[in-house]
């Protein structure tokens, strides 16, 4: 299983597995998506590259979800997959590159707007294996 959504009243919480961090980042930008578009209609027809640092895994979490929310709002684009380029940890700090694959943004396509990537809740476990809990603001 690479995600699963939990319940909740009012806004979207799920949890994305993964062996590694960058699987179950890349499981995570899956569940999002899922929330907003119709992925297995969106075409890979755009692309473009993300690059975040932070203290603590959580944060790297949010920041690159929120940065992938962002950036398709403002380009347009419905994304359909993202890949973890290069992830590494050094002295607490952690650096990510990745891409983002989608396609030109149509109404027909779109699901849920989600307004925000927060912080409350998150988290990043790892017992064997990682799991990411979000909760997406709709």
């Amino acid at each position: 299983m690479k995600y699963k959504f939990l319940e909740h009243t009012a806004d979207v919480l799920f949890e994305a597995y993964g062996k590694s961090f960058k699987e179950a980042l890349e499981n995570a930008a899956a569940a999002m998506f899922e929330v907003m578009c119709h992925t297995e209609r969106v075409e890979e027809s755009e692309r473009f590259e993300v690059r975040e640092e932070a203290d603590s895994l959580e944060n790297l979490t949010v920041f690159t979800l929120s940065t992938i929310l962002s950036e398709c709002e403002v380009r347009g684009v419905l994304p359909k997959r993202f890949e973890v380029k290069s992830f590494s940890e050094r002295s607490g700090e952690y650096n990510l590159h990745g891409v983002v694959y989608g396609g030109k943004w149509e109404s027909s396509k779109v699901k849920k707007d989600v307004k925000a990537v927060t912080h409350h809740m998150a988290k990043v476990e790892v017992n064997g294996k990682f799991k990411i809990r979000m909760l997406l603001d709709i």
